[in-house]
């Protein structure tokens, strides 16, 4: 329906209006219908940027819906921005995308959007590109699951920020594309920073909503013959890890490991069945 279509209707329904009241209703509808059109057509990114102060002062769903209605009512331009620029994440300040990245390798720590904060005085829209988001739970696993006879594979790993560091075991998922983690744990651990103010989002795993933080660690491998390789990258921190949709299948499970990382450091991994262990190597290539 055309703005000229809504006045019409609207003249039929109403009373007549005088002079006055007839220019302030076609202002009001030409205008309604310019944004309108250029948010569903994806010709512009038509929300505004809230200070800090007021993203503060709101309770926590409402400091998620910011994200979300942004993301909603402006979903066309953003994925054609992905589609164009090649990312997995932008972040967007008056209209504008002021910094993208083609991995999550890429992403500023929680430290660097608060800088970011300070500087512009208003708080950023982040969205993230849905493929960092799907996931393909594997049926056949190591660690042990819920099911009978059934184990996820796992790796050890290396979490590494804010000069804190922490080992732990992967389910390794090559359904997944980057790392989920438990909010709790990596924040008890130091290697992750979230503060009270920080960015957060909503999410669905399995049809199944969670809320999440981001914020940048080292990942690190280490191979059989004591060599390591590491690669930094965001991490997905899931608030109430342990009645998220993470631990459906493996309730001891902390850290999920997707394959991004695995393709950045290029490790060889063997998966022995038989003894349900995942061995690592680190092998050159050769000319």
């Amino acid at each position: 329906m055309t703005t000229e279509t809504v006045i019409e209707k609207n003249r039929a329904e109403l009373k007549p209006l005088d002079a006055k009241a007839e220019r302030a209703e076609n202002y009001i509808l030409s205008h309604a219908g310019a944004t309108f059109s250029n948010q569903s057509l994806g010709q512009k990114f038509g929300s505004r940027n809230i200070s800090m102060e007021e993203y503060k002062a709101l309770p926590r769903s409402e400091r998620r819906r910011y994200q979300e209605e942004a993301e909603n009512s402006n979903r066309h331009w953003i994925e054609s921005q992905f589609e164009s620029l090649g990312a997995d994440w932008v972040i967007i300040i008056d209209g504008q995308i002021i910094k993208h990245g083609t991995t999550l390798s890429d992403f500023p720590g929680n430290r660097d959007i608060r800088a970011l904060s300070q500087q512009t005085g208003k708080c950023p829209f982040v969205f993230f590109s849905k493929a960092i988001f799907a996931i393909e739970e594997s049926s056949i696993s190591w660690h042990r699951t819920t099911k009978a006879n059934d184990f996820y594979p796992a790796v050890s790993i290396t979490l590494t920020g804010y000069n804190q560091r922490y080992e732990t075991e992967a389910d390794l998922d090559t359904g997944a594309l980057g790392c989920h983690g438990s909010l709790e744990l990596l924040t008890a651990s130091g290697v992750v920073d979230i503060g009270s103010y920080d960015l957060e989002y909503n999410a669905l795993h399995l049809s199944q909503p969670y809320v999440y933080f981001t914020d940048e660690a080292w990942i690190e491998l280490i191979d059989s013959a004591g060599q390591t390789r590491k690669s930094r990258t965001a991490i997905l921190c899931v608030e109430d890890w342990q009645n998220s949709p993470f631990v459906a299948v493996n309730p001891a499970r902390t850290i999920l490991l997707g394959r991004r990382i695995l393709l950045e450091l290029q490790p060889r991994l063997t998966l022995d069945f038989a003894a349900r262990r995942t061995e690592v190597q680190f092998v050159e290539a050769t000319s």
